[in-house]
């Protein structure tokens, strides 16, 4: 499996995204971006904590599947709930996650960091952001999508100590060795289409113009995972 990553800081005075890409001991190839919330604070730290708690909890369950995710969710929100109580802080972050068994993939997410799954440069599948634009629009209350703008970045769940926003998004999937799983923080999918990452990863040394054209021109943090 070829791994492909980068991350940057943009504009901003610092890099609240955090990637991890490890193995369970189960021997389960894990991958997940953790994006620190925006006008909160230490969003770096937050944004590690969560990963961590994440990976340790799912390292010592006997099976992946959408229960022991979500308990792996709610011990991070205890860590950080933790955290925020003893810096008397705000902090938290959304997460986009795949963990790989055989050829399954478990996708999971709360907030607004994407997974896409590819197959010969179609989308078969990709997540659908926890934001206040997606609820409206579920509810009927809104048509146009136009009219959503200045709701696409408020996010309705996230990692940040209230259970009640901690709810994961999941989705199991079969796929082929020749799929590809693209997983990516606000700070990409805002201003690249899906269709033209995959126009750079198709390409020769393709990802490193990529992180060359994010380094010039991205206002925000940005990550992203291709595999």
């Amino acid at each position: 499996m070829q791994i492909q990553q980068f991350t940057g800081k943009g504009k901003r005075e610092s890099n609240q995204d955090f990637i991890c890409i490890d193995r369970l001991a189960s021997g389960a190839s894990f991958f997940l971006i953790a994006d620190g919330m925006g006008g909160y604070e230490k969003g770096d730290e937050a944004a590690k904590i969560i990963s961590e708690n994440i990976f340790t909890f799912l390292n010592y369950v006997e099976s992946i599947n959408e229960q022991n995710i979500q308990k792996a969710i709610q011990k991070a929100n205890l860590a950080i709930k933790q955290f925020n109580d003893k810096n008397n802080i705000r902090s938290g972050a959304t997460i986009g996650g795949v963990i790989v068994v055989e050829d399954i993939a478990h996708i999971f997410w709360i907030g607004d960091v994407m997974v896409y799954q590819i197959s010969k440069e179609k989308v078969l599948f990709k997540t659908k952001s926890h934001t206040l634009a997606n609820s409206l629009l579920e509810s009927d209350n809104i048509k146009e999508e136009k009219s959503l703008e200045k709701y696409k970045h408020i996010v309705t769940r996230s990692i940040s100590g209230k259970p009640s926003e901690s709810s994961i998004g999941y989705q199991s999937v079969q796929f082929l060795e020749e799929d590809t799983f693209i997983i990516c923080s606000d700070g990409v999918h805002n201003i690249m289409s899906i269709e033209q990452v995959l126009v750079y990863s198709s390409q020769e040394n393709g990802l490193q113009e990529l992180e060359r054209q994010f380094l010039r021109e991205a206002q925000d943090n940005y990550s992203i995972i291709i595999f």
